[in-house]
C-alpha cells in the first residue's frame, strides 16, 4: 500500500515539476551592459553604476558587451574587481568587435565568453610611449601584478591559465603536445629542461604562442583554445542560447557621456586653460582670456564629477545660464557671447527636465525613434519662435485692422513719441545731469531733462550723483561723476 501511494504522488508531481523546471529556463532575465570606447575613469564609474542597478533588478544574467582597444590599467582592475564581486547573476561576457588590451583583462572578469564572428581579444601588455614616440613595454614592475591577476581570473573562471598569461607576457613560449588523446599545454621554457625520453614520448611540440609575441586571438581561435565557449552571428543569438526572455539595457547616462568626453580632451583643455590665463595676465583688467582659461580648467575639474551629477545636471546648466547673463549684464555688457552662453545653457536644462507627458499628442509620434530630449529641445525652439513671432504679427497687422477706440495703442502717443536715437542725438559731451539709479555700471540718468540709459567705464555711481556726460557713442551714453571731472 505504501509502495502505492509513492507511485501515485511521483506520478502527479512529476509533470508539474518539469513544467516549472521549463518554465524556469525559458523565462531567463538579462541586464545588458555596454562598455564601449576607452578604458577610463569614466567607463569605471559607469560600469560600478550600472552593476549596481542590475543587481537590483535580480536578472539571472549580467551581459557586458565590449568593445574596446583598451586604455587606463587601473580603470581596468577597478572594473575587473566590480565585475568578480558580483554576487547572484552569471555574469557573462560578449565581444562584438574587439578586447584589446585592458578590454581583454574584463572580458576575462566574466563566468563565461562568447564572440561575434570577425572578432578578436587579446594582446595586453601595458605600454607607454617613448620621447621619440615609439610604444615600449613596461617594466617587471607592471607586468607582475597583471600577470598575477590574469592567474587569478583564468583559476576562478576556467579559462586557460598559461594562455592567460600568454596574453601578457611577450617573454613567454606557449606549446602544445599530443598523446593519443592527452594534450598539455607548456611553457617552453619548461619543455626545453625535459629530457629526451619525455620528448620522444610526446612528439614534436606545436607552437601556440611564440616567443616575442603576445597572444591575440580571432573569435575561432579563442573558441579552439577554449577561452570562448561559442562564436555568435549575433547578440540575439547569445540571448537563444541563454534562454533570455526579458532583457534590461542599462544605459549610459548624460553625465557619464559628459564625464567621459571630457576626460578624452582633458589634456587640450588645460593646454587651451593654462595659455589662455597667461596672456590675462599679460593683458590688464579682466577679459576674455581670462573667462577661457578658467571655464577650460573649471570643465576639467568638472569632468572628475560629472559622472556622480547626472540628476542635477538641468540645475546645474539653468546656474550655469543664470551666472552667463549676470557676466553679460554687469561685468562684460555688450559682448552678447555670454548672454548667447546663457540662453544656450538655459534651453538644456529646459529640455532635460521636459517629460513626454508633458508634450502635445502628435509630438511623440513625429518623433518617436529619437532620445526624449530632442523631442523636449523641438518644442521649446517651436514655443520660442511662436512667442517671438506671434506678438510681431499681431501688433503689426491684426492691431492695424481694429476700429478705433478698440485698438490699445493710443495714435496720439505714437505720433509724438521720440524715438531713442532721437533722444540721444539731443546729448552732446559736457552735458550734466543726475543718476535716478545706481550705476553698476549701467543705469539711469536724467540729462537735459530726459531719463536715458547711461554707462561708466567701470565706475560704481551711487543713485542722486551729479554725473556729467564724456562721450557719446554707437548709440551709448558714458558718463562719470561730476566732481571727477570738476
Amino acid at each position: 500500500m505504501k509502495n502505492l501511494i509513492t507511485f501515485l504522488l511521483l506520478l502527479f508531481v512529476t509533470p508539474f515539476a518539469e513544467t516549472g523546471d521549463s518554465t524556469a529556463v525559458a523565462g531567463k532575465t538579462a541586464a545588458w551592459i555596454t562598455l564601449e570606447g576607452d578604458v577610463d575613469p569614466g567607463m569605471n564609474d559607469y560600469a560600478r553604476r550600472a552593476i549596481a542597478e542590475a543587481i537590483q533588478q535580480k536578472p539571472d544574467y549580467i551581459i557586458f558587451e565590449i568593445n574596446t582597444f583598451g586604455g587606463r590599467l587601473d580603470a581596468a582592475f577597478d572594473i575587473v574587481d566590480t565585475i568578480m564581486g558580483v554576487k547572484g547573476p552569471k555574469t557573462v561576457t560578449l565581444v562584438r568587435n574587439k578586447a584589446i588590451s585592458a578590454g581583454a583583462l574584463i572580458s576575462l572578469a566574466s563566468k563565461e565568453l562568447y564572440m561575434l564572428h570577425g572578432t578578436t581579444i587579446g594582446d595586453c601588455a601595458p605600454i607607454v610611449q617613448n620621447s621619440d614616440g615609439t610604444p615600449q613595454i613596461i617594466g617587471e614592475k607592471i607586468q607582475s601584478p597583471l600577470r598575477a591577476k590574469f592567474r587569478n581570473l583564468a583559476q576562478k573562471n576556467q579559462y586557460p591559465e598559461l594562455l592567460s598569461a600568454a596574453m601578457v607576457t611577450p617573454e613567454l613560449e606557449v606549446l602544445e603536445l599530443k598523446h593519443k588523446d592527452s594534450v598539455l599545454v607548456i611553457d617552453g621554457k619548461k619543455y626545453a629542461k625535459w629530457t629526451e625520453a619525455d620528448k620522444a614520448f610526446w612528439g614534436s611540440p606545436k607552437v601556440l604562442v611564440p616567443e616575442g609575441e603576445l597572444l591575440t586571438m580571432t573569435d575561432e581561435e579563442a573558441l579552439a583554445f577554449k577561452f570562448s565557449k561559442a562564436t555568435l552571428e549575433s547578440p540575439q543569438a547569445l540571448e537563444k542560447i541563454l534562454g533570455i526572455t526579458r532583457t534590461i539595457k542599462v544605459e549610459i547616462s548624460t553625465g557619464e557621456k559628459i564625464a567621459r568626453f571630457i576626460g578624452t580632451i582633458s589634456g587640450i583643455l588645460l593646454i587651451v586653460g593654462f595659455g589662455a590665463l597667461y596672456l590675462e595676465f599679460k593683458t590688464p583688467g579682466m577679459g576674455i582670456f581670462g573667462v577661457i582659461g578658467i571655464t577650460a580648467i573649471a570643465a576639467v575639474f568638472f569632468g572628475q564629477f560629472a559622472g556622480q551629477l547626472d540628476n542635477y545636471f538641468p540645475a546645474i546648466l539653468l546656474v550655469i545660464g543664470a551666472l552667463l547673463f549676470i557676466v553679460e549684464i554687469l561685468i562684460l555688457p555688450g559682448t552678447f557671447l555670454f548672454g548667447i552662453g546663457g540662453i544656450g545653457f538655459m534651453i538644456a536644462a529646459l529640455a532635460l527636465i521636459f517629460k513626454d507627458s508633458s508634450l502635445p499628442s502628435f509630438m511623440p509620434i513625429l518623433f518617436s525613434d529619437t532620445a526624449p530630449w530632442i523631442r523636449g529641445l523641438f518644442y521649446i525652439m517651436s514655443c520660442a519662435v511662436t512667442a517671438l513671432l506671434l506678438p510681431i504679427v499681431f501688433s503689426r497687422y491684426i492691431v492695424q485692422l481694429l476700429p478705433e477706440g478698440w485698438t490699445p495703442m493710443l495714435s496720439t502717443d505714437l505720433a509724438e513719441a521720440k524715438s531713442p536715437t532721437e533722444a540721444i542725438s539731443s546729448i552732446s559731451i559736457g552735458m550734466e545731469g543726475v543718476a535716478t539709479t545706481p550705476l553698476r555700471p549701467v543705469g539711469h540718468a536724467k540729462i537735459n531733462g530726459i531719463l536715458l540709459d547711461v554707462q561708466t567705464h567701470g565706475d560704481i555711481i551711487e543713485s542722486g550723483t551729479p554725473v556729467r556726460v564724456i562721450a557719446v557713442s554707437d548709440g551709448r551714453i558714458w558718463v562719470s561723476p561730476t566732481a571727477e571731472e570738476s
